[in-house]
Formats: C-alpha cells, structure tokens, sequence
C-alpha cells in the first residue's frame, strides 16, 4: 500500500479509502489508485483484515454430499448470492452429517476463518451435538430441511406439505383409491410433510421408508410386488425413487401410467427424458441456496436479524407428464 500510495502521489490513508469505500475519494484519484492495484497485483492480506475488522467475509456452506446433483444445485444458489454480495463461500461435504467431519468445519466458524453457516441436514430431525453448541452461539441458517429442535434459526425451505397434497388430489382426480408411498429418510421433516401431504387424498397408504436413490426405489417396488401387493398410484417423494420404481415396475410388465401412475417430488432434469415423463412437484433448489446465503449475509451485516422469524417457505409447482392416467377398472 506504501507503494502504491508514493506511485500515485497520495497518502496510504487514501489508498485505503479506495480500497474499502468506507470514505469518499475523488474519481480520478480513486481511478489512478486502482489502476496501480491492478499493476501491482495488490492483493488486501486476508488474515489483517480479519484481525482489524473481526469479519473474512467468507462464509460456509455444509452439504451431505456436494457431489450430489440435489445439493450441488443449493451450494450453487449459496455461490451466486454470495457473489453479489462481495463474499467468498468454503463449501464443505459432512458425509450425512458425520460428526468428526462436522466438528472440523464447524471449528472455521469458531476460530472466525469464516463468519457464518448455511447447513443442510441429511438424515435425521435430530442435530448433532457439534451443531447444537455451534447454534447457539454462531449465525446459522438451515437450507432445504428445518430441524424443529432449532426452531429459533431461520431456515429456506419448499413448501413440502402443499406440493404433496397437489399431488394427492391430482391422483384422487384420477380415480385411484389404492396408493403406496416410497419415503425417503423417515426423520427429515420434509418427509413427514410429504408423507402427510399425500395422505391427505390416501389415508390408508402404505408407506416404506428408502434413501432417496434410484436403486432405493427399484428395490422397494420389488418387495411390494414379491408381497403381492395391489396398488394403482405410487408417489415417490423424490424423482430418484420414482424413476427407480418405473424402471422395477417396466421390468414385471407392468405399464406406466396404464396399468399403475406414478409421481415424485423435484423436478430433476432426468424427470422429462424418462419415457413416460415423470408427473412431479418443482422445487427451486438454485433458489433455496440463493435465499439461504442472502439471508445469512444480510444478518452478519446487521440488515436482518437471524431468527426463525426470518424463516421462508419457496412455492412449488405441479408438473403433470405423461406417468399419471385414470385408474385401471
């Protein structure tokens, strides 16, 4: 900076100006400072500003798994908002919420090497006691699942509820009586939502319990028909599974939506090449990501306060394709 300042004849007191924008300077004095930035490649030391401002204007953003194509989508939403933002992101993989891993991550908030977290549970409604303690003393946002025993952090979620009960009543339109429900991860709370949505329109179906990959749902269907069990709509509370299910279903000549219609909940790309196409719920993962980092930036900068009475719940969409028909006779 003390070159920067004796190259373009000014003090390294105005240098730093132009640099933070914390007080005005004159625009062409401003233009001949970040034109020496730019030759120099100045680069502000990241661990000074920590040091003087208390904030590295990163944040953190925990995944289960950020190979996965679901999660992928959210940390890309968290990405863009904090860019517009001017924020840097570490985007880390706890492994379905492995404590050890979780512990590691959560140590960058502690030690201020990032200033918040957007966290993503995985399996269950019940936070590890890493993420307990961390909440209680650090800016947290949920993203995608809220927890109900953190219910004073603010979380972006899809309306779960609403988008099953559309797909019950578009299936009850149809005539069908007869509904088995393939879950996801019994204790995520977008399950018990969609499993109650559901039910609404078929209080008497059967529900079992898979891990939301297509393999999951192939498998599932193939217990159903080796137990004989008779239905003519199957709801997937993911696409994965869904697909997976048609696949098993395809493979005993059972015919997609003639003979069986089947939906899921997503809208993954794969859900409108599938032959027939996927009836499904949308949900704007992209979207739950953008909100999450938003909303935990604008609390760090003091625009918001990060209480679940920030909380917000995304509008879905029925898309209806071609895996839903009237009920056989």
């Amino acid at each position: 900076m003390q070159q920067i300042a004796a190259a373009a004849g000014v003090s390294v007191t105005t240098v730093s100006h132009t640099i933070s924008g914390k007080r005005p300077v004159r625009p062409d004095t401003a233009e001949r400072v970040r034109r020496l930035i730019e030759e120099f490649g100045y680069v502000p030391d990241s661990g000074a500003q920590r040091l003087k401002t208390g904030r590295s204007r990163i944040i953190g953003l925990a995944v289960p798994d950020v190979s996965h194509w679901y999660f992928g989508r959210i940390a890309r939403g968290v990405e863009e908002a904090a860019d517009e933002l001017d924020y840097g992101v570490i985007v880390a993989s706890t492994s379905n919420s492995d404590p050890r891993r979780e512990k590691r991550y959560f140590n960058m908030l502690r030690t201020r090497l990032i200033d918040g977290l957007v966290y993503t549970a995985s399996r269950e409604m019940t936070p590890t006691e890493e993420l307990v303690k961390l909440a209680s003393k650090s800016p947290v946002v949920l993203a995608d699942e809220a927890i109900p025993s953190l219910d004073g952090l603010p979380s972006v979620t899809s309306d779960n509820y609403v988008g099953a009960q559309d797909l019950g009543r578009h299936l009850a339109s149809l005539g069908h009586t007869r509904a088995v429900i393939l879950s996801g991860y019994a204790g995520l709370k977008s399950q018990i939502e969609r499993v109650k949505g559901i039910r609404e329109s078929f209080p008497n179906a059967l529900v079992l319990y898979g891990d939301f990959e297509l393999r999951s749902g192939y498998d599932l269907v193939s217990d159903l028909l080796a137990q004989d069990v008779r239905f003519t709509a199957l709801f997937g509370c993911n696409d994965l599974m869904a697909i997976g299910a048609m696949q098993r279903l395809r493979e005993a000549g059972i015919r997609v939506p003639e003979d069986v219609s089947v939906v899921g909940f997503d809208d993954v790309d794969m859900a409108s090449v599938v032959t027939p196409g996927l009836t499904t719920v949308r949900q704007d993962m992209l979207e739950i990501g953008r909100r999450s980092g938003r909303l935990l930036i604008e609390g760090l900068e003091g625009r918001t306060e990060l209480t679940s009475a920030g909380s917000v719940s995304l509008p879905v969409e029925l898309v209806i394709r071609g895996s839903t028909a009237t009920a056989p006779a």
